[in-house]
C-alpha cells in the first residue's frame, strides 16, 4: 500500500527537479527521479530524447520542428519534470517569432498548472517581457506576417502578472507600466478613458505598495495627469484640487528628494490657478450682481489659498476698492434697468431680522407654555377702559362698569335642562 501511494503521488504531482541544459550534454535532470515518475526508464529516455531533439532544432532555428516536439512532451508526459520546461521553451520560441499571444499563453499554462516549477520567477519575468513587447512591437501572424500593434492587450498581460505575483517587485512595476502605456497611447478620442486607466493604476500602486521605490513616481505621475486636465481658472477646479493634493502628499513624504523643488513649483502654480478661480467668482458678484459682501468672501478665499500668488494680489486690489466704497462700472443692463438689486441684507438689517424672529418665536412659545389647562385657548376681552385682557379657557362675566366681576358677583347659570325661571 505504501509503495502504491508513493507511486500514485509521483504520477499525480508535478515533478520538483531542476533541468539543466548544456550545449555538449543536452538536458539533464538533477535528483534522479525518472523511475518513480514514469514507471520505467524507457519513458524517461523517450521524454529526454524528445527534449534534446527539440532543443537542437530550436538552436538551429528549425522552430516548427522544435515546437512540434515540445508539444509532444507536454501532451505525453504532463506530470513529468519536462512538461513545464517544454512550455517555457515554447514561449521563448514564440517570443523570437513575435507571436506574443501564444508566448503568453504557454507561460500562463505554467503558472496555472505548475506553480512549483523551479524557474517560476523566470516565468513571471518572461510574462512581463511579453506585455512590454505587446505594447511596443508589432506581432507577426504565424510568425511571418507583420500585424498591427495592440497596446490594449498589454493591459491584460500586466494585470495577469499582478494577479500571479502580487508580492513580487513585478506587481508595482506592472501597475506603473499600465499607467505609462495608457498615457503614451492616448489620443483625443479616448483621452478621458486612458487617463482614467492610468489614474486607477497609479492609485493602486500608492495604496497597495506604499513601500515600493515607484511610489514617489506614482505621486508625481498622478499630479502630472491631473495638471494636464486643468483648463484654467474659468473652468471646474476638480482636477486642480487633485493635482494640489498629490503634489502636497509628495512634498510631505519625499521632501528631501531630488524632485521636491519641481513639485513645489508645480504646486504653487496649481494653487495660483485655484486662487484665480476664486477671484473670478468674486468679480462676478462685484461687477454683475452688485454684491460686495459675496465678492469679499471669494476674494478672501483667494488670498487664503495662495497668499503669495499673483491671484492673491488681484484679490487684495479688489478688496481695497470695496473698502473705499467704489462701485463697479455699470453694465449695459444696469444702464437700461438700473443696477442689479442685491437682495442680501446688510449686517444691521440681518441682525434686526434675527431678533424679530426670536421675539416672535418666544411669544408663541410663551403663550402655549403659560396656559394652565393643556389644550385650552386664550380668549381676549376688552374691558370698559379699552384695555385688553387674556383669560384662559373662558370669557369672564363683565359688569356694566367694564371691570371683571368678582366671584360672588357672577350670576349662577341653571343646570342643563332647567329654565332660568326655575
Amino acid at each position: 500500500l505504501s509503495l502504491a501511494a508513493a507511486l500514485w503521488l509521483g504520477l499525480a504531482a508535478p515533478a520538483r527537479a531542476d533541468l539543466v541544459w548544456t550545449p555538449d550534454g543536452g538536458w539533464k535532470a538533477e535528483g534522479g527521479i525518472f523511475a518513480p515518475l514514469f514507471g520505467d526508464m524507457g519513458a524517461a529516455k523517450s521524454a529526454l530524447g524528445a527534449m534534446n531533439s527539440a532543443r537542437a532544432d530550436q538552436e538551429a532555428g528549425r522552430y516548427w520542428s522544435a515546437l512540434s516536439q515540445y508539444d509532444e512532451v507536454v501532451t505525453d508526459y504532463p506530470g513529468s519534470v519536462f512538461a513545464p520546461e517544454a512550455l517555457f521553451q515554447e514561449a521563448v520560441i514564440y517570443i523570437n517569432r513575435h507571436q506574443f499571444e501564444k508566448a503568453f499563453d504557454s507561460l500562463d499554462r505554467i503558472v496555472k498548472r505548475y506553480p512549483d516549477y523551479p524557474n517560476f520567477n523566470g516565468v513571471i519575468r518572461q510574462q512581463f517581457k511579453v506585455a512590454d513587447l505587446m505594447a511596443t512591437e508589432r506581432p507577426y501572424l504565424w510568425g511571418v506576417i507583420p500585424w498591427f500593434k495592440d497596446p490594449d492587450k498589454s493591459y491584460d498581460y500586466y494585470e495577469s502578472v499582478i494577479k500571479s505575483a502580487p508580492a513580487t517587485e513585478y506587481a508595482p512595476m506592472a501597475l506603473m507600466k499600465i499607467a505609462l502605456v495608457a498615457l503614451e497611447h492616448s489620443s483625443i478620442l479616448d483621452s478621458a478613458e486612458t487617463s482614467a486607466k492610468a489614474i486607477d493604476a497609479l492609485k493602486r500602486l500608492i495604496n497597495n505598495y506604499p513601500q515600493s521605490m515607484l511610489a514617489s513616481d506614482a505621486y508625481l505621475q498622478l499630479a502630472q495627469i491631473y495638471t494636464g486636465l486643468v483648463l484654467g481658472p474659468a473652468y471646474d477646479q476638480g482636477s486642480t484640487r487633485q493635482a494640489i493634493r498629490y503634489l502636497q502628499d509628495y512634498l510631505f513624504y519625499y521632501k528631501d528628494s531630488s524632485g521636491a523643488a519641481e513639485a513645489e513649483k508645480n504646486r504653487d502654480s496649481m494653487l495660483n490657478t485655484y486662487s484665480g478661480s476664486q477671484v473670478l467668482l468674486g468679480d462676478f458678484f462685484y461687477y454683475y450682481r452688485n454684491s460686495s459682501r459675496a465678492a469679499l468672501i471669494f476674494y478672501n478665499e483667494a488670498i487664503t489659498l495662495a497668499p503669495k500668488s499673483p491671484s492673491a494680489d488681484q484679490a487684495r486690489a479688489q478688496i481695497a476698492k470695496i473698502n473705499k466704497g467704489e462701485l463697479a462700472p455699470m453694465t449695459p443692463y444696469d444702464m437700461v434697468f438700473g443696477r442689479y438689486n442685491d437682495h442680501a441684507l446688510s449686517p444691521a438689517q440681518e441682525q434686526g431680522r434675527i431678533e424679530k424672529l426670536a421675539t416672535e418665536a418666544f411669544q408663541a412659545r410663551s403663550t402655549e407654555e403659560f396656559l394652565e389647562t393643556p389644550g385650552a385657548e386664550a380668549v381676549e376681552v376688552v374691558n370698559g377702559n379699552g384695555q385688553t385682557q387674556e383669560f384662559e379657557g373662558f370669557a369672564p362675566f363683565i359688569n356694566p362698569t367694564g371691570n371683571p366681576a368678582l366671584p360672588d358677583q357672577i350670576p349662577l347659570l341653571p343646570p342643563p335642562g332647567v329654565s332660568p325661571t326655575q
